[in-house]
Parts: structure tokens; sequence; C-alpha cells
């Protein structure tokens, strides 16, 4: 047949426990046109998009079912030929799959926005019209000894629920749906569902993949916002294509978290919308534009330092919304690390004019009882401060900055401010892997 042996044998011990066909195929316009050479089959032509490429070997995906199917170039002729796996127990053969609600629904995810998205499966598992029948959870193991919210509320309503990575019989479910998981899905486990898996994300994709959108909107002043519902790709975080996705204002002045609780119940609304006409919707998908995209890390530590020479007081306020729900900003005084609260953006007009502006440098304003402090283009107030315990800019004023304390302490006027804080970077760990 004009094939390397070699080539032929490799691909025969793949695993697989379906009966594999051969076709012969070519490329036209980027595309893999194949005719199976069955003889039961001559004449049907399937049309294949390129999905990615594994162990030298490319797999391509059938756009009318997405059924997958291998092809490769035989290195002496050039020719092409198609695996076909259409028969055997993975969640991609078409014998099992639904084609209408309810569904057998997999739900993974961890915290407060993952928890909206469960409360409406299974509301919905309950509900008189069935949009969701069978519903379990996956979460993730917490030493926190309130625990998650995810696994709190699963085991209060009687969710069968697993730990991470025991997933238990996932092959039987027709959807996954993630939410706020934090970890990479493999490839095999993505296609034991027959119709994938489902990301409910909260930004405007491809804004903000990654494992802290709401935060780095909030970070970076962003003035809208979204949700997108995605299908789950491998190997990287939110890059699969768009099912669903909905635009959202930033409210003024608004908290991280007080935008995940306005985000997460619209995009609880939003998958169920979807799964009510999933396989239409999937139909619809499309891919995300390449251009536009941004990374949103996790937040650490050292986020929460202040630069006074490099931060404005507007980003300094961001950063307290964006964060201060997680970790309280920080500086230097007097050579220990000292916490800022409550922080607020001052008028110009309220600092005296000959005050010494040294980044850091502080004033105690009586009036609005707050200490504003010198950073890049003006100051900002702080309202609390905790060093030794937790004090009012009042009683930290009377206790370190009252001239009868400086002039007691001998301390230099330029040495009466705060100063960055500089934490060691934290030594990396090793990824934790995907599950199979």
């Amino acid at each position: 047949m004009g094939l390397c042996t070699p080539a032929w044998r490799a691909l025969s011990r793949l695993d697989c426990p379906s009966r594999i066909r051969i076709c012969r195929a070519h490329i036209v316009d980027g595309r893999v046109t194949a005719r199976r050479s069955s003889s039961q089959l001559a004449g049907h032509r399937a049309v294949l998009a390129a999905s990615r490429r594994r162990s030298g070997v490319r797999t391509w995906e059938q756009e009318n079912d997405g059924d997958y199917r291998r092809v490769v170039r035989c290195p002496g002729c050039g020719h092409l030929r198609l695996y076909s796996c259409d028969h055997g127990p993975s969640a991609r053969d078409t014998s099992r799959r639904r084609t209408r609600p309810p569904w057998n629904v997999m739900f993974f995810g961890t915290d407060e926005f993952a928890l909206e998205c469960l409360k409406s499966l299974n509301k919905c598992s309950k509900a008189q019209e069935e949009v969701v029948g069978r519903l379990e959870v996956v979460s993730l193991p917490s030493l926190l000894p309130k625990g998650l919210p995810v696994t709190n509320y699963a085991s209060a309503e009687g969710i069968p629920l697993h730990a991470w990575p025991d997933l238990g019989p996932c092959d039987q479910f027709d959807v996954g749906v993630v939410a706020s998981f934090g970890r990479l899905l493999s490839e095999d486990l993505i296609l034991k569902f027959p119709y994938g898996i489902l990301n409910v994300h909260p930004s405007l994709l491809p804004r903000w993949r990654g494992p802290a959108p709401l935060i780095h909107t909030v970070l970076h002043g962003d003035k809208k916002t979204g949700v997108t519902i995605m299908q789950i790709r491998p190997k990287r975080f939110d890059v699969g294509p768009v099912v669903m996705q909905e635009t959202y204002p930033v409210p003024p002045k608004c908290t991280s978290k007080e935008l995940e609780a306005v985000l997460s119940t619209r995009g609880a609304e939003m998958l169920i919308s979807v799964l009510k006409d999933l396989p239409e919707r999937l139909r619809t998908a499309t891919e995300q534009p390449k251009e536009g995209a941004t990374f949103a890390p996790k937040i650490t530590a050292a986020m929460s330092c202040i630069k006074w020479a490099e931060q404005t007081p507007e980003q300094i306020v961001r950063l307290e919304r964006a964060i201060g729900f997680a970790m309280p900003l920080q500086a230097l005084w007097m050579g220990a690390p000292i916490k800022l609260l409550d922080f607020v953006e001052v008028a110009d007009s309220l600092i005296t004019s000959d005050f010494p502006r040294f980044p850091g440098s502080i004033q105690y304003l009586s009036a609005p009882q707050i200490m504003v402090v010198h950073c890049k283009d003006g100051w900002v107030g702080v309202k609390t401060v905790s060093f030794t315990k937790k004090l009012s800019a009042k009683d930290f004023y009377n206790g370190y900055l009252h001239p009868w304390f400086v002039k007691k302490s001998n301390m230099p006027l330029e040495e009466c401010r705060f100063h960055t804080l500089h934490l060691p970077p934290k030594s990396k760990t090793a990824k934790q892997s995907s599950i199979s």
C-alpha cells in the first residue's frame, strides 16, 4: 500500500480498544479530507480539522460529531493515512452521547465563585424541568479549619464528593464543568466527557487568562469585565473556544470580592442557559482572538509591599481593593514590618506645603483623623495601622509621630516615614501534575 512498515507497526501498538479503520486522506486548504477505504464505507467523506500533535502523530477532530482520529504521513511516499477509533468506550463515542437534557454533570470547583455555579446546578437537578440529572463534585483537599465552600456545600447537600485527584467513574458523565479549580486537566480526562468540559471564567477572555482574573481586573482599573463560558483545552489555562460571553461594567471603587459576588451570580445563570441548549451552543462556539491576551497570575505576599516611590495614590488604593481581602498592604517602619489598612484618596489641598516630601513621608490630618503618606505624584490616606496591635491613625500618631516622641527618640525627620518592605522571592515548587 506504499506505506513504511515501521510507521504502520508503531500505530498498530496504540492502546485503543476500538476497531482501527484505514482511510486515504489529503490536505486541502489546511484541512484534511479523508475517503474511507473500507468497502462498507466507500464514497463517504469526512472533513477533519487539525487540533493537536502527540507523540509524533497528528490528531484531527471530525467537525460533524467531534470524533477523534489519527492521521500519519508516510515518510517514504508522503501519503496520509487516517486511523479511526469509532467504537471504543471513549467519551467521544457518539453511540452513548445524549442529545438533550437532563445531563449528567461532574463539577470541579473550590471557592465562593464556584459555589454559586454548584448551587444553580444542584437546584436544576431538583427542578421539575430538569436540566441536570446526575451531579457529582470534585474539589481540592484543604488544610483550612473551615474547609472549602464547595466541599462544605456538597457535604451538606448530600452531593457525592470526590477529593482531587480521585475522580471516581467520570466516564459516566455527559459534560464536566469547571469554576475556580486551579488545576490543569489532562487531555485524557477531557475526552472522557462526550461534550468535553466547560469553564466558567470571570473575565472577557482572552483578557485575564489565569487563576486571578478578578484581582487583576480591579488592580489594573478596568472599566468593563464580564463572564466567559468556554471549552477546556489541555496543557494551557483559558485558551479554548468561547461558548458564551457577556460584558459587565466594573462598578466604581468596588473590591474584587464585591465584583466576585456579582459575576458569580451571572456566571451561574449563563451556565444553566448553555446547558439548556448544549449541543447547539457547542456547535456555534468561536475561537478566542489572538490579540489582546493578558495573564492574571496568583497573588503573592510581595504584591502587598507598597512601593512609595513608584506607585501613585490611585494605584495604591486599587491594590488594597484588589488584594486586601486576602492580605493587608505592608511597609517598613523603624526597621520592622507594619500593616496599613483602610486606604483613601486625599486632595492635595489638605496637605501642608512646608512638610518634607520624601517617598513614605507621613503627616497626620486632625480634621479627618487620617494619616497621609507621600507617594508618587501625591498623597494617600491611611485610617488604620497594625503594628504591635491594631491602632487608629490618631493613636499611631500620638504614639509614634507626635513631636515630643520624635524629639525624645532623637529620630531624624527624614526617618519619620514608611519605607518599602522587600520580601525574599518565594522558592519555586514543582508543579502539580495533571490527572488522567
